[in-house]
C-alpha cells in the first residue's frame, strides 16, 4: 500500500472493511519508507501553518495524514465517507476534528479553509474533477491545494493493476501529466513523485504524485 486508501464517494471497493487494519501498514519495513518519503515532499511544498490556519483533510480515512498536517501547525478537520473510518480517525487523531461528508459535496462555506488536502483519495473517487472543484472552493485566494496520488506510470502500480490487486483494481490512477491537466485550471502547479529510488523520483515514475496548487 502507498499512502491512505480511503474514499470519499461513490467506489465500487468498500474501504470501510479497511478501517481496524489500516494503520498497520504504517509500522512495516515498507510503510516506514514510504510514508518518510512521502512526507518529505509534502513538507517541501507546503509552508507550515500560521497561527491555527484552518486545513481540511478529504478522504481522511483514520486520520493519519490528518495527524501530519497537525503536526505542521494546521487546525485539521477530517472528512470521509466511510462511518468506520471517521471512528477509527476519532480514537486515533485526538488532536483533529472529524465528519462524514462527500468529497464531491463538502458542507463547508467558500474559502473556509486556508488549505485543502487530499492523499490517496483522488483516484478512488466517482468524479474526480468534481472533488477537486469542491476542494478549491473551499480555500480561500492565496490558499493551497495539496493532492497525493498514486501514479499510473510506477512500476509498482503497474504490478498491482495488472494483478487486479483490490483496492487498485477499482481505482482510477492518473500519470503526472494528467494530475496537472486535472489542477491547472486552479493555479500554478508544482509537482513531485515520491519515490524510495531516487531515479523513479527524477523521472516522476515515483509511485506517489504529490502536488501542490496555489489559489
Amino acid at each position: 500500500m502507498t499512502g491512505d486508501l480511503s474514499h470519499l464517494a461513490s467506489s465500487p471497493y468498500d474501504f470501510g472493511q479497511m478501517a481496524g487494519r489500516y494503520e498497520s501498514w504504517y509500522s512495516t519495513p515498507a510503510g516506514l519508507a514510504h510514508d518518510r518519503v512521502q512526507k518529505k515532499d509534502v513538507r517541501h511544498l507546503l509552508r507550515p501553518g500560521l497561527g491555527g490556519e484552518r486545513l481540511l483533510d478529504v478522504g481522511c480515512g483514520t486520520g493519519h495524514w490528518s495527524s501530519f498536517f497537525a503536526s505542521m501547525g494546521y487546525q485539521v478537520t477530517g472528512v470521509d465517507i466511510s462511518p468506520e473510518m471517521i471512528a477509527a480517525a476519532k480514537a486515533e487523531a485526538l488532536e483533529c476534528s472529524f465528519e462524514i461528508a462527500d468529497a464531491c459535496n463538502l458542507p463547508f462555506e467558500d474559502g473556509a479553509f486556508a488549505v485543502a488536502a487530499s492523499m490517496a483519495t483522488l483516484e478512488f473517487v466517482a468524479d474526480a474533477p468534481a472533488m477537486v472543484r469542491e476542494m478549491a472552493r473551499c480555500t480561500k485566494p492565496g490558499g493551497s491545494l495539496i493532492i497525493g496520488t498514486l501514479n499510473r506510470l510506477a512500476p509498482l502500480n503497474q504490478q498491482r493493476l495488472a494483478e487486479e490487486r483490490p483496492p487498485y483494481s477499482s481505482a482510477n490512477l492518473l500519470t503526472p501529466q494528467e494530475v496537472r491537466k486535472l489542477l491547472q485550471p486552479y493555479g500554478k502547479i508544482r509537482i513531485a513523485a515520491s519515490s524510495v529510488e531516487p531515479r523513479e523520483k527524477q523521472s516522476l515514475n515515483g509511485p506517489f504524485i504529490v502536488a501542490e496548487v496555489r489559489t
